[in-house]
């Protein structure tokens, strides 16, 4: 196709992306008018685009108008039986099934009936099943079998029940302690994929699921890129070539991935390695923790000049909660230069179990704090009940509140001292020192790469 065509389709295609969801049809109709061939163009790319959002997602923009169920309940596609439809996204129909010679439950996923025929469609369908399939990890979505039912493709993977981050988000940014639990876990995955020669590409909380007993399970490795020599580049962190074997569903005038979490490799097209997919997930971990994304703008092109120019505001100043530590580990990950980044996942992973320890810090805080408090209480129950000694008479207790914590930032521990008038509390902040007569304050605040948690 010669260049000033593939230049249409693209101005056609970021130009609907930029729209409403409910207005990208009227739009593409009334741009391209008699035009099919135009039509079909950009109808394939802005589902190959909103398809990103992968398997067992909640239902993309215009889903249940362009992929209705189209399986009937029941039907037998050899030794599977469909029982229930699931959802529907641009790159799939997800149904939950029956496997009669093993007797599970697990799920199908269809490639639409319009994009059956589609090359490049076909292309990261079949990509998804090679490279998932070459991966045996307890964190990455397992493929049990693949095959065509009517001339339709379908994979057959594991039933998978909760929620993807994307869902989870919803209500806002994850709690700290799950957050860097959730990462570890991705760090894990994505080390195992990298080290057989597996760059995903399109690394963000759509295709990030969340069972119901919390384990993570990375999904959609339709962008997937198999690399020639795994042990060599991605080992190294060095920057990898194409070759004759690697995979790409890249299309002339487009770049692959979703636009939001794309490393600035991505944006330029260039080879990507491990580290594109630490980008991603730097991206990932940034919006987890302040619910926000790093480079906004208002259309895709601009989303992409931020990506490539612009430094990300430190998330502390979005959410204060966060740890400088775990701050320092997302800004890393989100360095413009590959060579500033981690060099690996392993690495990576290493700094985040770094932050994990300090929790554990805070709970060994936690229990000193709890004894020295009930050690107090029965102070203060032997002196008002004569326990110890005769005294003079006690004054009445008046309850008196000294902090007034958010939620989201808790008292947890607490100690009065021994003259009855400061207390010395923690929160995410530090420790407060505060007399209870004057309510004067004095914070005490962890020293940098620390926090009191």
């Amino acid at each position: 196709m010669v260049e000033d065509r593939w230049r249409e389709i693209e101005s056609v295609f970021h130009s609907a992306r930029a729209r409403k969801p409910e207005e990208r049809r009227a739009y593409v109709e009334s741009t391209c008018g008699d035009d099919d061939e135009l039509r079909r163009e950009v109808e394939s790319l802005l589902a190959n685009a909103d398809g990103a959002d992968g398997f067992m997602e909640t239902e993309i923009d215009g889903a249940a108008e362009f992929h209705a169920p189209s399986v009937p309940l029941g039907e037998q596609i050899g030794p599977y039986v469909v029982l229930e439809f699931l959802r529907a996204g641009g790159m799939g129909e997800v149904y939950k099934a029956r496997d009669t010679r093993l007797e599970r439950s697990i799920a199908i996923k269809f490639l639409p009936y319009a994009l059956a025929a589609d090359t490049v469609a076909l292309g990261r369908f079949q990509r998804e099943a090679r490279a998932a399939s070459a991966l045996n990890h307890p964190r990455i979505c397992t493929i049990h079998d693949v095959g065509e039912h009517l001339g339709r493709p379908y994979l057959v993977m594991e039933l998978l029940e909760g929620e993807s981050l994307r869902e989870r988000l919803t209500a806002g940014p994850l709690p700290l302690p799950l957050l860097i639990d959730f990462a570890m876990q991705i760090c894990d995955a994505l080390a195992v994929a990298h080290a057989k020669g597996i760059v995903h590409r399109d690394i963000k909380p759509a295709n990030l699921f969340v069972t119901a007993n919390g384990q993570i399970k990375i999904l959609d490795f339709g962008l997937a890129k198999l690399l020639s020599e795994p042990g060599n580049a991605l080992q190294h962190g060095s920057p990898t070539t194409a070759a004759a074997d690697e995979f790409t569903v890249t299309t002339p005038g487009s770049a692959a991935g979703t636009v939001s979490y794309m490393s600035p490799e991505q944006v330029r097209g260039e080879p990507v390695d491990a580290r594109s997919d630490l980008f991603s997930l730097g991206v990932t971990l940034y919006q987890l923790a302040t619910g926000a994304l790093p480079f906004r703008a208002e259309t895709p092109r601009l989303v992409q000049e931020a990506i490539l120019n612009r430094a990300p505001v430190p998330p502390r100043e979005s959410n204060p909660a966060i740890p400088t530590a775990l701050q320092g580990v997302v800004l890393k990950a989100l360095e413009k230069e590959p060579s500033q980044r981690y060099a690996s996942a392993g690495e990576m992973l290493a700094d985040l179990r770094r932050v994990s320890h300090v929790p554990n810090l805070r709970r060994r805080w936690l229990i000193a704090g709890a004894a020295a408090l009930l050690v107090l209480g029965a102070v203060a129950a032997g002196a008002r009940f004569g326990w110890f000694a005769a005294v003079p008479g006690v004054a009445e207790l008046t309850p008196l509140q000294i902090t007034a914590n958010p939620p989201e930032d808790p008292v947890m521990m607490a100690s009065l001292s021994p003259d009855g008038q400061t207390i010395a509390y923690e929160d995410f902040a530090g420790i407060h020192l505060r007399r209870i007569d004057t309510r004067e304050t004095r914070l005490i605040a962890p020293p940098p790469g620390y926090c009191f948690r």
